[in-house]
């Protein structure tokens, strides 16, 4: 016969009662920001999920953005230079993961724009490029497809993409 596991239900547990406390939601807000760096949003609805008063997280996000343990500016331009630099993405999915994230968006355009302060949409887009496809040349017009699609899927603007590849507008030669 199979045994039964426990519920993971934490109702049971220290309730309500003990989340009413700046301290209980400082704490959960630290052990949360010790798995990944957070915006101010994403722990604020973490610590509201789990039942603290508004006060209470108001209180703690506070307190932890006075230690910088939260800092919206600096998690934007570190997840922007990795998305942007290191993994190849796109300007408009960068903007759009962090503004998933509940930041700001003049914060999200100010870590694009530091990024973009000594390279260009092109660069980055010819880089993702050489990575996926190497060096090879795109001579068939399913190939410049296929690249077009893995480009603009990774948040390059259509018009850069279509530069690199050399694809006119039909509405340009009207």
């Amino acid at each position: 016969m199979a045994r039964r596991l426990r519920s993971r239900s934490t109702a049971s547990e220290s309730g309500p009662a003990d989340t009413a406390s700046e301290a209980a939601a400082q704490a959960e807000a630290c052990r949360f920001l010790a798995r990944a760096p957070r915006s101010a949003a994403e722990v604020t609805a973490y610590l509201g999920a789990r039942g603290f008063a508004s006060a209470a997280v108001a209180a703690a996000l506070h307190v932890l953005r006075d230690l910088r343990y939260i800092d919206d500016a600096a998690l934007a331009r570190r997840r922007a230079e990795e998305l942007l630099v290191r993994r190849g993405c796109g300007r408009i999915r960068v903007a759009h993961e962090l503004t998933r994230r509940g930041v700001a968006a003049s914060v999200v355009d100010a870590a694009i724009a530091a990024i973009f302060a000594d390279r260009n949409d092109a660069e980055l887009a010819r880089e993702a490029l050489r990575r996926k496809f190497g060096e090879r040349p795109l001579v068939t017009a399913a190939a410049r497809a296929r690249v077009f699609r893995f480009l603009t899927a990774r948040g390059h603007p259509a018009e850069v993409v279509s530069e690199i590849l050399g694809i006119e507008d039909h509405a340009e030669r009207e």
